[in-house]
C-alpha cells in the first residue's frame, strides 16, 4: 500500500520510464533476467524505491523489444510483401489517395500471432473504411522525417503511436477489400451525410469522432491563435463531458426508480446511486473513445477516469498528486512511448495546472474565484504554448472562458443526441441545425483571432516559467525560494553583447534548400523548401523555425531558381512575413533581379551575386542564383558563406572564368550532391572549411553521390547533410564559428535508428 498511495514510487516508476524514449540502444531482451531478479532482490530487501527503478526497466524491456521485433517480422521477407490487414482509423484525404492505419495479420500467407503483428500507415488509392479487410501486394518505406528545432517529428510521431513502416498501394497493385460490419463506420457515414452541408462539418467529425481530416489549414490556424486548438480533439476535456452525462443519467434515473418505490425500500438503494452513477458515466466515456477509434489521447483519459473512481469507490484517499502519478504509471506501462508524444504532456500538465490552481484559490464559490482560477491556469499554459507554437494567444483567457462552458453544456452533450437520433432514424434531424446555430458565434469570433496572436522565441518559454510560478504560487511558497528562482531567471538571461553576432540555420527540408541568415531579430531567407496543394515546408517548417530563433522580421528572400524544392513555400512566405524585398533570376523588376554584379547590404552583411549572367525568364538548375555572403567580425577577419543552389557543371565552369580562388566558411553543396555538379572546376576553385549537403535521407535520388562528397572531403572540407544530421546551424560571433546540429548519429535515440534504417 505504501507504494501505491507515497509520491516517490510512481513518480521514479514514470520517470524511469518516460527515459525510454532517450535511450540511445534497446537492450536485448536477456536483460530482463538480471533486472527482474535484481527487482525481487530489492523488494524482499525493502529497498522498494530502488526495485521501483528496475521494475519500470523490466517493462521497458518488455515494451522495447517487443516493438523491435514487429519490426523485424515486418521487414523480414524484404520491402516488397503480400498483406492481410484490419483497417483501425477513418480514412484521411491527401494529395494522392487515401491514407489509413493498418494493423498487418499475416504476411505472405503467415498468419501473425497477436503480439507479433505490427501496424503501419497504408497510403491507397482507394478510401478504406475502419473494419474493413485488406488482402493486397504493399511496398514497405522506412519512416523518414525531418528533424529541426521546432516543428513535425514523424520518427517520434510514428514512435509514440507504434506505427513501424509507410505502407504504399499503388494504383496498379491487385488487391481484395473485405468489408465488415463496423458500427463506428456507419454511425461515421450517416454524420457525415447529414451534416454534408453544413460549413462546421470539420468540427463536428473531430469532436465526435476524432476525425479532424476535414479542418483546413485556415482553421487550424484560426484555432491556434484563439488558444482553442484543445477543443476539437478528442481528450480528458470530451471524455470528462461525456462522464459527467454519463453519471448524471445514471443517477436520475435511480432517483426516478426510487420515488415509485415504497418510502421504506427507499434508503436501501441510495449506496447504489453513486455506484449507478459512475457505471453509466464509463460506459458512455468507454462507447466515446470506441467513436474516436480509442486514440492514445482518449485511452489515456480513460484510465484516469478509471483510477480515480476506483479509488472513490474502494475509499482509499491519497494526495490528488498521487493519484495523477498512479495513473501516469498505468498508462506508460501500458503505451511506453505514449511519452514522446506532446498529448501526453499536455494532459498530465493541464491536470496538474488544475492542481496547482486549486491549492492557490479559495473554495469560497463565485464569479471572482472562477475568473481568478480561470486567469492563473492561462498563466501555467502559457510556456507550454509558446513551446509548442512559437507564440501567445493573447485572448486565450477570453476565448476558454467563454467556449470551454459553451462546448461542455451545449455543443457536445447537443452533438452526441443529434448522433444518437440520426443513428435511430437514420436521417437529419433539427438538431443539427440547432448546432449549427450553437457553432455561429464561436466561426464568428475565430475569424477576429488573429488579432490577438503574438509570435515569441521557444526559448522565451524558459524565462516565463519562473516568472508564471512567482505570480501563481507567492501564497503558497516561502518568498525567498520564489526570489532564488527569479534570480536565476535574471542570470540565465542573455546579456546584451557587444559584437555582432550572425548565424545562418540550414533547415531541414527533406529534398530541397532552405537556408536562414539571422541578424539580432531580422533574416534573409535562401530558398523556401517544397510545396504541394496540401503542404507546404514554408508553414510546417521554415516559419516556426524563424519564430523559433527569435525572428520577428524576414527582412528579404532569395529565390535560387523555379523549381518547386526550392521556391515552393514563396507565395506563403510572403504573406505571412511580407518581406521588404525578394530577390531571384527570373525577377520581373530590376530591384528583383539576382545577376552576376548585382551587390547590396544589409546591416554588416554583405550579398554579391555571382551567377547567373543576366536575367532569365524561367530560372531552370543551371540559372540559379549563386550569392557570396561576407561580413567582418572580431580582428577584421572577413567571414564568408557561399549559396550555390542547383547550379551544373556547365555553369560552374563558367563562373570560375571570371572569380579567383575564394576561401569561404560555409558553402551549399549544389544540386544536393548530384555528379551532375560540383565538378573539379569548382571544388579547387573554392576552399571551404563545411559543406551542407541539403537531402532526403535514402531518398530514390541516392543523393549525395559518393564521389562528390569524396571530393570535398579531400580537399579538407568538413561534410554535413540535413538528412543525416537534421537541422545545421552555424554562429559566428567575434571572429569564433560555432556548428551544431540536431541530430548525433551515435547518440540518437534507439527507435530513430530502427525506424530510419530498419535495424537499431
Amino acid at each position: 500500500m505504501t507504494l501505491l498511495t507515497g509520491i516517490v514510487a510512481p513518480l521514479v516508476f514514470s520517470l524511469t520510464l518516460i527515459s525510454v524514449a532517450w535511450w540511445p540502444m534497446m537492450p536485448h531482451y536477456y536483460w530482463l533476467i538480471p533486472t527482474s531478479l535484481i527487482s525481487i532482490a530489492l523488494l524482499i530487501k525493502r529497498c522498494s524505491i530502488i526495485a521501483v527503478v528496475f521494475i519500470a526497466m523490466s517493462v521497458a524491456l518488455i515494451q522495447g523489444n517487443l516493438y523491435k521485433h514487429q519490426s523485424e517480422v515486418l521487414y523480414r521477407s524484404g520491402t516488397d510483401i503480400t498483406i492481410k490487414g484490419r483497417v483501425d482509423s477513418y480514412f484521411k484525404k491527401i494529395t494522392r489517395g487515401y491514407e489509413v492505419e493498418l494493423t498487418i495479420l499475416s504476411i505472405n500467407g503467415e498468419k501473425l500471432s497477436f503480439f507479433e503483428r505490427p501496424s503501419v500507415k497504408l497510403y491507397a488509392p482507394i478510401a478504406l473504411t475502419m473494419g474493413d479487410e485488406l488482402q493486397a501486394l504493399v511496398q514497405l518505406k522506412s519512416v523518414v522525417g525531418v528533424l529541426n528545432q521546432v516543428g513535425f517529428d514523424k520518427e517520434r510521431y510514428y514512435f509514440s503511436n507504434r506505427f513501424l513502416a509507410d505502407g504504399v498501394l499503388s494504383d496498379d497493385s491487385h488487391f481484395m477489400v473485405r468489408s465488415t460490419y463496423d458500427w463506428r463506420s456507419k454511425i461515421h457515414r450517416l454524420v457525415t451525410f447529414v451534416t454534408a452541408n453544413s460549413l462546421h462539418q470539420g468540427y463536428y467529425l473531430a469532436l465526435i469522432f476524432g476525425d479532424r481530416s476535414k479542418l483546413a489549414g485556415e482553421d487550424w490556424l484560426r484555432l491556434k491563435q484563439s488558444g482553442l486548438s484543445h477543443l476539437v480533439a478528442i481528450s480528458g476535456l470530451h471524455i470528462g463531458i461525456v462522464f459527467a452525462v454519463g453519471y448524471l443519467v445514471g443517477r436520475g434515473t435511480l432517483l426516478v426508480v426510487t420515488l415509485l418505490l415504497p418510502t421504506e425500500l427507499r434508503y436501501k438503494t441510495t449506496p447504489f446511486c453513486l455506484l449507478l452513477g459512475i457505471f453509466t458515466g464509463l460506459v458512455l466515456a468507454f462507447f466515446y473513445a470506441a467513436l474516436g477509434g480509442f486514440a492514445t489521447s482518449t485511452v489515456r483519459a480513460l484510465l484516469m477516469l478509471v483510477i480515480a473512481n476506483s479509488l472513490s469507490i474502494i475509499h482509499i484517499r491519497i494526495m490528488s498528486m498521487t493519484t495523477l502519478l498512479v495513473a501516469a504509471s498505468l498508462i506508460l506501462t501500458l503505451m511506453p512511448f505514449s511519452s514522446a508524444s506532446a498529448s501526453f504532456w499536455l494532459s498530465f500538465l493541464a491536470v496538474s495546472a488544475l492542481m496547482v490552481t486549486n491549492s492557490v484559490v479559495s473554495y469560497q464559490f463565485g464569479v471572482r474565484t472562477v475568473l481568478y482560477t480561470h486567469v492563473l491556469l492561462c498563466l501555467l499554459f502559457i510556456p507550454i504554448v509558446v513551446s509548442l507554437f512559437q507564440g501567445v494567444a493573447v485572448a486565450s483567457p477570453f476565448y476558454n472562458l467563454l467556449f470551454v462552458p459553451w462546448f461542455s453544456f451545449l455543443v457536445v452533450p447537443l452533438l452526441l443526441l443529434a448522433t444518437v437520433v440520426t443513428v435511430l432514424l437514420e436521417k437529419e434531424s433539427l438538431i443539427w441545425a440547432l448546432v449549427d446555430m450553437l457553432m455561429m458565434p464561436f466561426d464568428y469570433s475565430l475569424n477576429l483571432s488573429n488579432w490577438f496572436w503574438l509570435n515569441a522565441p521557444a526559448y522565451f518559454a524558459f524565462y516565463a516559467i519562473p516568472l508564471i510560478f512567482t505570480l501563481v504560487l507567492r501564497k503558497v511558497v516561502s518568498l525567498k525560494w520564489l526570489a532564488l528562482l527569479l534570480i536565476l531567471c535574471a542570470v540565465t538571461l542573455p546579456l546584451k553583447q557587444s559584437g555582432q553576432k550572425v548565424s545562418v540555420h540550414f533547415f531541414d527540408v527533406a529534398h530541397g534548400l532552405s537556408v536562414a541568415i539571422k541578424q539580432g531579430d531580422q533574416a534573409v531567407l535562401y530558398d523556401t523548401g517544397r510545396a504541394s496543394p496540401t503542404f507546404s515546408m514554408a508553414s510546417a517548417v521554415v516559419t516556426p523555425n524563424l519564430l523559433a530563433i527569435g525572428v520577428r522580421d524576414l527582412h528579404g528572400v532569395i529565390i535560387s531558381h523555379a523549381d518547386n524544392d526550392h521556391a515552393g513555400g514563396e507565395i506563403e512566405l510572403r504573406n505571412y512575413w511580407k518581406p521588404d524585398w525578394v530577390k531571384k533570376p527570373d525577377g520581373l523588376t530590376e530591384e528583383q533581379l539576382c545577376i552576376r554584379g548585382r551587390t547590396w547590404q544589409w546591416k554588416a552583411v554583405r550579398f554579391e551575386a555571382l551567377w547567373p549572367p543576366k536575367r532569365v525568364d524561367r530560372a531552370y538548375n543551371p540559372h540559379s542564383c549563386v550569392v557570396l555572403v561576407s561580413f567582418v567580425q572580431g580582428d577584421n577577419s572577413v567571414h564568408r558563406i557561399l549559396l550555390t543552389g542547383d547550379i551544373e557543371k556547365v555553369s560552374e565552369i563558367l563562373i570560375a572564368r571570371t572569380l579567383s580562388e575564394l576561401d569561404v566558411d560555409v558553402m551549399s553543396v549544389p544540386h544536393h550532391g548530384s555528379r551532375t555538379s560540383s565538378s573539379t572546376f569548382l571544388t579547387q576553385l573554392i576552399h571551404a572549411d563545411h559543406v551542407v549537403a541539403s537531402t532526403k535521407f535514402r531518398s530514390h535520388w541516392q543523393l549525395p553521390n559518393e564521389l562528390v562528397k569524396r571530393r570535398y572531403l579531400e580537399r579538407g572540407a568538413q561534410w554535413y547533410e540535413t538528412g543525416k544530421q537534421g537541422q545545421v546551424n552555424f554562429v559566428f560571433f567575434d571572429g569564433e564559428l560555432t556548428v551544431s546540429t540536431l541530430r548525433n548519429q551515435n547518440l540518437d535515440p534507439w527507435y530513430r535508428q530502427m525506424l530510419r534504417s530498419r535495424v537499431e
